[in-house]
């Protein structure tokens, strides 16, 4: 069970890690060639950073209000 706890969120990192990096290979890819190109290639990749950091720090956030939560009825059970 306790190996659950580091296992879990790994492959969640790994996943939505993967996801983005795919997501920033497509949309880079549908960028027209132009004058303005390359920033705007930049700026897809810099949000689509930006969005991995803010899912997986509310990702870790959330399980551990969960994680509080579940440990905190299984202290009144007793």
């Amino acid at each position: 069970m306790k190996s659950l706890r580091i296992i879990v969120p790994v492959v969640i990192a790994v996943i939505i890690t993967a996801l983005a990096i795919l997501s920033a290979l497509w949309l880079t890819s549908m960028v027209p060639a132009g004058e303005w190109s390359q920033l705007i290639k930049a700026g897809i990749v810099i949000f689509i950073i930006g969005s991995i950091f803010f899912v997986i720090g509310w990702s870790a956030y959330f399980s551990y209000i969960i994680r509080q939560s579940i440990e905190r009825t299984l202290v009144n059970k007793d």
